[in-house]
């Protein structure tokens, strides 16, 4: 039986924290629910699932897909796209079956990229492997950015189409990954009865996705679209993530949110970015475990939310030192995680 193989790359970077991971998730649930109530989906689609932080994993081999379990998404620093797109090469030269005179080899696969930031690796060494894939062409590749952070010229060299998804509400997710999986029952049924098929069904497209053509969105050259900084409870010990994202008329760092980590924040691999200017942030979001309003920065380098009436002195959650508060000189760089 020949397969279709269609590859889901997922961006898992602290961008996604929150309400968004979970989304794509159930997104997910829905994709697989709805294909496997399809004759022709059920006989010729089989899933893979690569998630991509500071690094990037097969996370669900290519599997028929009556048999695929929806994995954990674990929220990692980074958007290590190079090394997601590096993986997604050994996975097709790895698990597809090619054509050759003696057999009839696998329908070209359908892959689906989902990132809402910037990439934190160099894509373009990895991008000239799959390019070395495309001649001739392997697959059909889709991108799809979410939101106003995104890198959609870089996004446009990699894909054969490029998609904007106007927010990531779980109502707008919900509505992409309606759109895809038309787009893969359609996929199935076309190689079913004509070897081939068009691409993304276009008639399902909902109106919160918009196409992107090259060079409609040029690549932000300046400081990162996003910034993330991780903090402590004063209060319950634990840590947290701060969300800024960046003013490009002021051009200063605006709170967003905060978001409770369950891990400490713990990074799967190095990223290098870089500090950002304690004087560019405007402010800090809320404590995501007590509300706390403001921050404090610790001489070991940490961060810890204060509360509107400020203590005379504090203690550091990560180093227990205990000290007077004090104003601090502005003119210093605060190390940010990777995003």
């Amino acid at each position: 039986m020949r397969r279709l193989p269609v590859y889901i790359l997922l961006d898992t970077s602290e961008s996604m924290i929150g309400s968004a991971v979970q989304s794509v998730r159930s997104g997910l649930s829905l994709l697989l629910n709805t294909l496997r109530t399809d004759p022709h989906a059920l006989e010729t689609a089989w899933i893979s699932i690569i998630t991509f932080d500071s690094d990037a994993r097969q996370v669900v081999p290519l599997t028929e897909l009556a048999d695929v379990q929806i994995p954990e998404l674990q929220v990692r620093p980074g958007t290590s796209l190079g090394k997601a797109l590096g993986v997604l090469r050994n996975c097709i030269q790895g698990e597809v079956v090619t054509t050759t005179a003696q057999r009839r080899g696998d329908y070209r696969p359908l892959v689906f990229l989902l990132t809402d930031g910037q990439a934190t690796d160099d894509w373009r060494q990895v991008k000239q492997a799959v390019d070395r894939l495309t001649q001739p062409k392997v697959a059909n590749f889709y991108s799809i950015g979410c939101g106003d952070d995104v890198d959609f010229d870089m996004l446009s060299e990699v894909s054969d189409a490029t998609f904007r998804l106007a927010d990531m509400t779980p109502e707008t997710l919900r509505k992409l990954f309606i759109w895809l999986t038309a787009s893969v029952r359609s996929a199935s049924v076309g190689v079913g009865m004509t070897e081939s098929y068009n691409g993304l069904d276009m008639t399902k497209r909902p109106a919160e996705v918009t196409s992107v053509r090259k060079g409609e969105f040029r690549p932000w050259q300046g400081r990162p679209l996003q910034v993330f900084l991780k903090a402590w409870c004063i209060a319950t010990k634990q840590p947290y993530l701060m969300r800024y994202r960046f003013d490009r008329e002021a051009e200063v760092y605006l709170p967003v949110e905060s978001h409770k980590l369950s891990d400490g924040g713990a990074s799967s691999g190095f990223v290098d970015v870089p500090d950002v200017p304690v004087q560019l942030l405007m402010g800090s979001p809320p404590c995501a475990h007590c509300e706390n309003p403001y921050m404090l920065f610790c001489g070991c380098g940490s961060i810890m939310c204060l509360p509107r009436i400020l203590p005379r002195e504090a203690t550091c959650p990560r180093c227990r030192t205990t000290g007077a508060l004090s104003e601090v000189d502005p003119d210093f760089n605060v190390r940010t995680s990777a995003g």
